[in-house]
This record gives C-alpha cells, structure tokens and sequence, in this order.
C-alpha cells in the first residue's frame, strides 16, 4: 500500500511538472520570452565574441613586442657570450705574459748572480791567479825574446851594412 501510494504521488508530480512546463513555454511563446532570450544570448555572444578577438590582437601584439624583445635578448646573450670568451682569451694571455714575466726576473736574477760570481773568480780563484801570473810572465818572455831577436835583426844589418861599406870602399 505504502508502494502504491508512493506510485500515485510520484505519477501525480510527473503530471504537475510537465503541465509547469508546457505552462511555462506557453507563457515564454505567448510574450516572445524565448527569442528575445536568444536576441539576448546572440548579443552576449557577439560581446564576448569582440572581447575576445579583442583579446586575441592584444595577446598577438604582446607576442610580437616579446618575439622583438625576445631577439634582442638573444642579440645581447650572443654578445654577452662572445665578450665573455674574449675576457677568457685575454686572461690566458695575461697569466702567459705574467709566467713568461716572472720566467724572465729570475733569469735575470740568476745571471747577475753568475756574473757577479764570475767577476769574482779571477780574484779569488786559486787556479785564475796562477794562470794569470803564468801570463804575465809569458808576456815579459815574449817582450825579452823581442827585444833580443830586434837586438840580433839590427847586428846583423849593421854587419851587412859595414860589409857593404868595405866593399864600396875597396
């Protein structure tokens, strides 16, 4: 019984909701509701329609400024790119110069060291000192013999010319 009734009420709402309906789209023909709705919604819709190709060439000239701005950070990152190289070659340059720089001082160091260590030998070495008084004497021996061959070279020109006199005078 409770099913039945349950049945009758549920058909009975079923009925009322179609005659609320059918009411209401006979209401809505009567008064045109529906196509000044659909006037309405086609307004709307051409609204939203211009907004929004309004929007589009907003979004397009947005795309454009980022795609120049976009090419001009590249044109920049490529330079940065390249500067950045060129500081890196320069600083590989720099430390060479520097390395050949300091290479160069010391080579100097060095032979000023030897320098002063070689004009000191002579002075202070056992072997430069004897080698240069043996020198020394090779130098007075080589003036003696000199001075005695020059000595024996003019008495035999004064005998070759005394010859030459007496024979002259003959």
């Amino acid at each position: 019984m409770l099913l039945q009734t349950f049945e009758a009420i549920k058909k009975q709402m079923i009925e009322e909701e179609d005659k609320f309906f059918k009411e209401i789209t006979d209401f809505s023909n009567e008064y045109e509701l529906t196509k000044k709705r659909e006037l309405l919604m086609k307004e709307n819709i051409k609204i939203e329609i211009s907004d929004l190709e309004n929007q589009a060439n907003t979004l397009k000239s947005e795309m454009k400024s980022m795609e120049h701005d976009s090419s001009q950070l590249n044109e920049l990152q490529k330079q940065k790119s390249e500067l950045i190289q060129e500081l890196f070659t320069l600083q590989r340059k720099l430390k060479v110069f520097e390395d050949e720089k300091n290479e160069s001082i010391c080579t100097t160091k060095y032979l000023e060291a030897e320098k002063i260590k070689i004009n000191e030998k002579p002075q202070n070495d056992a072997e430069c000192l004897r080698l240069k008084k043996e020198l020394e004497l090779y130098k007075e021996d080589d003036m003696e013999s000199v001075y005695e061959a020059l000595q024996t070279e003019i008495e035999f020109l004064e005998l070759t010319l005394a010859q030459k006199y007496l024979q002259e005078s003959k």
